[in-house]
């Protein structure tokens, strides 16, 4: 799920920089910066806010108080477990943090030591790497957003543009969500998809870090935002529904932290694929989002930056009325024409946007988006059926919501109790907390 924070600090950079601060970096199309940008406080984003019980008692309750019906989401989900340590990414965010190596490799060419930290990071199981040049509009303000819960470390109380000089480069590594489970998106098969994706990606930069470390050189995480890094190191462009867009993956792919390091590398440039021309028109994602969070209409100037604004607070505020049959939504994420399987007619279409001039591009997003729409539907409408799941017949019809298959297949199948789970009537969920003002 994507984010836009609402509080922020004192301006950090505008069209007419302050001493010291480099001017604002170029970032594609997909998104720019025309105005002064204010670092981000996460301890203003949704999970700081609503353990605090700023969100209402709904979302405090099913943060802190709920355990998961499924077994996977127990063992792979934050907070809906049983018993913590069962949930593995606690028990490695929990470990000591290692110290750096006094002994520094030399890095002689930056270009070769790039080919080889990507080529570690794929070897430890990631599908996405990409290097950012740092920049201070994309750091966090005030505190880190250390999500392991330790403690500050000595690089605490600088300040962003002192942590951009003396650590310059920007890691971004991620993982990619399976295509197949992801179409069972709103039921616990998308959310393992989803969930199990996220906690590979701290298996993999905890071993980044630390092998960055043993390097002998600093690796910082909790101090970059991850999309300001994704769409600056290339990994994709920013969509209209507030997602990194990747060129192999589509929408499929998490944004965790990402590493900021000292390490000399050589930093990768902003791509065009063709998501800022898409994103114009298709508004599939904006369609099918169930809560209205994501706009139909331009792009609009928030903190600085020009992009698609989504409505994270009513995004977030579904989960406590649907968290008995899935956590996570996903649907724009799933419906997006770019989220499909990395085969060749994919990478075909990806090329033939890419490379059409700009002023052409419209015309031909109009066919591709005629062709998504004819052999996958405006909306999902495939079944899944993975370890016992069922994600049920037909989206919206006679959907199955438990582990085990629980649908009815034979002519007495209208006798099972609808609606509820995989297409649940969720503007109406929506509907009942904005009434209710919780």
């Amino acid at each position: 799920m994507a984010v836009t924070l609402e509080k922020t600090t004192k301006p950090l950079n505008g069209n007419q920089p302050r001493a010291g601060v480099p001017p604002p970096p170029y970032l594609g199309r997909s998104v720019r910066i025309v105005g002064p940008v204010a670092n981000v406080d996460m301890n203003q984003s949704p999970h700081p806010k609503n353990q605090r019980g700023e969100l209402g008692k709904a979302l405090f309750n099913w943060y802190r108080n709920t355990i998961s019906r499924d077994p996977l989401t127990r063992v792979s989900a934050p907070n809906h477990f049983a018993d913590r340590r069962h949930f593995l990414t606690t028990v490695i965010n929990q470990a000591s943090k290692g110290k750096v190596n006094s002994k520094q490799v030399p890095v002689t060419d930056p270009a070769a030591m790039t080919r080889h930290i990507k080529a570690v990071a794929r070897y430890m199981g990631a599908d996405v790497v990409a290097i950012a040049k740092a920049h201070p509009s994309f750091l966090y303000a005030g505190s880190r957003y250390v999500q392991d819960g330790t403690a500050a470390d000595e690089h605490e109380h600088r300040s962003p543009e002192e942590l951009v000089q003396k650590f310059p480069y920007i890691i971004v590594t991620t993982t990619a969500w399976d295509y197949d489970k992801l179409q069972a998106h709103r039921h616990f098969i998308g959310d393992a998809a989803y969930h199990v994706s996220q906690m590979k990606g701290v298996l993999i930069l905890k071993a980044l870090e630390g092998y960055v470390k043993e390097l002998g050189y600093t690796a910082l995480r909790g101090v970059v935002t991850p999309q300001a890094a994704g769409v600056a190191s290339g990994v994709g462009e920013l969509g209209r529904n507030g997602l990194v867009i990747n060129k192999a993956f589509g929408a499929r792919i998490h944004m965790p932290d990402p590493i900021m390091t000292d390490l000399p590398l050589v930093p990768d440039e902003p791509v065009d694929i063709g998501v800022e021309d898409f994103c114009k028109i298709c508004r599939k994602c904006a369609v099918n989002c169930p809560t209205n969070s994501i706009t139909f209409g331009d792009k609009v100037v928030f903190n600085g930056i020009e992009k698609y604004k989504i409505n994270w607070l009513t995004c977030y505020k579904l989960r406590p009325y649907t968290h008995e049959h899935w956590v996570s939504c996903l649907s724009c994420a799933t419906v997006c024409p770019f989220t499909k399987p990395n085969v060749w007619w994919r990478s075909l279409a990806v090329w033939a946007l890419s490379t059409c001039p700009i002023p052409a591009r419209p015309a031909l997003v109009h066919a591709l988006k005629a062709i998504d729409d004819r052999f996958w539907g405006v909306v999902s409408q495939k079944r899944v059926r993975w370890l016992g799941y069922d994600s049920g017949i037909k989206p919206g019809e006679h959907a199955c919501t438990v582990a085990g298959c629980t649908a009815a297949h034979g002519p007495d199948s209208a006798k099972v109790a609808g609606d509820i789970g995989y297409y649940a009537p969720l503007k109406e969920n929506t509907n009942r907390f904005v009434k209710r003002g919780v």
